[in-house]
């Protein structure tokens, strides 16, 4: 119940700012994230640890409808691959790559928002975690992340906003997209490489980039969410 309070009250301080939540369509706090986004109008985006085939969950699939009404479903897995324990890290990791911010609300010590937390350590993003009590379970890995300097300490919205210099939506004005997307120089790196073939494989840039294929597959999901690379047939890229 705490969870779900915290969270409906996350998003509701979220409704001024121009986000699109991402989760992972599970039970608990994701679905609960899920739900008050499309009450809320707040696009909303599942990511899935198996086929596009497949609802799991299947208590979300009516939720799940209506999440891709203003939001979507997002999987690296084929059609046929089944929800099996191993692919959930796969799908945090996911989640992490795209993700300006990651918000732990609740989780055990070693829940799998954890992994998604650490992974979004290993990529330099922004963690955010409410804190708990001590006697509760469901709380000891948000504490254990803010004790350990890994997650800034939130009660609110406002917090998030604040560390991250959000600015709130103007009702009155017309939002001007980027030029220019901002690029690190890894993602510089992996668009050079890309340009000077027509196309290219994920194996022809996995061998050029040096990186293990699952870090290609992330950062080529992060060069698409920015509108820079479009997937061809036989796990081919091109830029856009």
């Amino acid at each position: 119940e705490y969870g779900k309070i915290m969270c409906d009250r996350i998003i509701e301080g979220l409704l001024s700012y121009n986000v699109l939540l991402v989760s992972g369509l599970a039970f608990g706090v994701d679905a609960a994230a899920h739900r008050k986004c499309v009450e809320s109008g707040i696009p909303t985006v599942g990511i899935l640890g198996h086929g596009l085939d497949i609802i799991y969950p299947t208590e979300h699939k009516a939720l799940s409808k209506k999440m891709i009404e203003n939001g979507g479903l997002l999987t690296e897995f084929p059609s046929e691959t089944k929800p099996d324990r191993e692919n959930f890290p796969m799908r945090n990791r996911i989640i992490a790559s795209i993700s300006d911010v990651v918000v732990v609300i609740e989780s055990k010590r070693k829940g799998g928002s954890i992994i998604t937390a650490e992974f979004a350590n290993e990529y330099n993003k922004d963690v955010f975690a409410v804190p708990g009590s001590v006697t509760d379970e469901l709380s000891e890995g948000c504490n254990k992340l803010i004790k350990q300097n890994k997650a800034h300490l939130i009660e609110s919205a406002a917090d998030i906003s604040y560390i991250m210099r959000w600015e709130e939506i103007d009702a009155g004005k017309v939002i001007q997209k980027q030029l220019f997307v901002e690029l690190d120089e890894i993602e510089t790196i992996m668009i050079g490489y890309i340009r000077d073939n027509k196309e290219i494989s994920i194996d022809a840039l996995t061998y050029k980039m040096g990186m293990t294929p699952s870090d290609v597959s992330s950062l080529l999901l992060t060069l698409e969410f920015k509108g820079l690379v479009k997937t061809l047939p036989g796990k081919k890229y091109m830029l856009l």
